[in-house]
């Protein structure tokens, strides 16, 4: 087509312009210019929307769905946190009970020398007493020692050969432990940057969790009323119910444990440069040290020092193993106790959100700033609730089946 035609096609046409309209030219009327614009405009607005649609998946979604996809979303997070905190609980006594194999293989080694000597006294001293020849008495000692000694050697053969098993897996759990905890603040963090959005756009996720344990609760106390026990509906509340309730419940029990024994006084005189702080904090070495304490070793040490005396005297109440108690004791000069008892006082409010509590909670631990016991506890409220639910489904389960044969008799 030649460009006379083609110019004609697209709205211009020819005419005198210029200077006295002696030149020969193409012109364009104003409107036609505008739509001839719109049009390429309209061309390039439909290249770019095909050229998103094939590089971009793209979703319009009524609010409503949104809102109820990110509650969704909010409560698999609660859920993923309390398996990683499950998980996370395996690798600790995992590294607990590695540290107790060793300390147990070298008393084992140690024990025998001690024998030794006991025995080879024994010996002598009743060959004293009853007159036999000393030389004698040495090559019977002797004897009985190699037979010992053998029995030892055998029974260091396979603890050893066990130890070794559960060393390998202490030492994996250390790496897995410390990587469960970062992958856990990471995912939190993430899910409360989230919920910021949520705020922004008018959601509101936690709010609906209040409403769902409300939910919950009146359902629950309703069955109770009527006697109905475990039904489909209450199965359907617990599956509502928030999966970080009881975790947080162990954690801050532990601690408002922990403030009872230890604030005021101890908090006052255990502190760096005191005496009693600094033997606290050589025996905290000792214990992440590279030689292994048994717990019967660590609680020795623990009562060779005066906490009594400094107001940190250790009630009935404790709980916790001697391990974490000295490590909650390492920890009084610095654990944040206030943040941890506004934070509690803020969820209990319904202030908080429990993800944004737990987030709080491991970025602490994260730091050395709260002991691993605490968190341990969560964990175990969790198994013990667990336990006390499953006793009740199978006692209620025994009546039913009792009830039942009553009523074919």
């Amino acid at each position: 087509m030649a460009a006379p035609e083609l110019l004609s096609k697209a709205g211009f046409e020819r005419s005198k312009i210029g200077s006295g309209d002696k030149e020969v030219g193409y012109q364009i009327k104003e409107s036609s210019l505008s739509s001839l614009m719109g049009s390429a405009c309209l061309c390039f607005l439909i290249m770019g929307f095909m050229v998103v649609s094939m590089v971009y998946d793209v979703h319009f979604e009524k609010k409503t769905i949104h809102r109820q996809l990110r509650v969704e979303e909010h409560h698999a997070a609660s859920k993923l946190a309390q398996v990683q905190m499950e998980l996370w609980s395996e690798f600790h006594s995992d590294i607990q009970e590695s540290q107790e194999a060793q300390a147990l293989l070298k008393n084992m080694e140690n024990s025998y020398g001690a024998l030794q000597g006991k025995m080879k006294s024994l010996v002598h001293d009743l060959s004293a007493e009853i007159g036999l020849n000393p030389v004698k008495g040495e090559k019977f000692a002797d004897k009985l020692l190699h037979i010992v000694a053998d029995m030892h050697k055998d029974n260091i053969k396979h603890a050893s050969h066990l130890v070794k098993h559960l060393v390998a897996a202490g030492k994996r759990s250390v790496k897995l432990e410390k990587h469960e905890t970062h992958a856990m603040v990471k995912e939190l963090k993430e899910e409360k940057k989230h919920m910021e959005e949520d705020v922004a756009a008018g959601i509101d996720v936690a709010e609906h969790d209040k409403q769902m344990e409300l939910a919950r609760q009146a359902n629950n106390a309703k069955e109770h009323a009527a006697g109905a026990g475990a039904s489909k509906g209450g199965e359907k509340g617990e599956e509502e119910e928030d999966p970080l309730k009881e975790m947080l419940t162990g954690f801050f029990t532990t601690f408002n444990d922990f403030e009872t024994e230890f604030k005021g006084k101890a908090r006052q005189n255990l502190k760096d440069g005191t005496p009693t702080y600094d033997k606290i904090k050589e025996l905290y070495t000792k214990i992440k040290g590279e030689v292994p304490m048994a717990e019967e070793d660590i609680q020795v040490e623990l009562d060779k020092i005066d906490l009594a005396g400094v107001g940190a005297g250790l009630g009935s109440g404790r709980v916790l193993p001697v391990t974490d108690i000295v490590e909650e004791i390492y920890l009084i000069p610095k654990i944040p106790h206030k943040k941890i008892t506004a934070l509690e006082t803020s969820w209990k409010q319904g202030k908080t959100d429990s993800v944004e509590v737990f987030e709080q909670l491991q970025e602490l631990h994260e730091k050395g700033l709260v002991p691993a016991g605490w968190l341990q506890m969560g964990v175990d409220q969790e198994e013990k609730e667990e336990e006390q639910e499953e006793e009740q489904e199978e006692k209620e389960e025994k009546d039913e089946s009792e009830d039942g044969k009553e009523e074919k008799e």
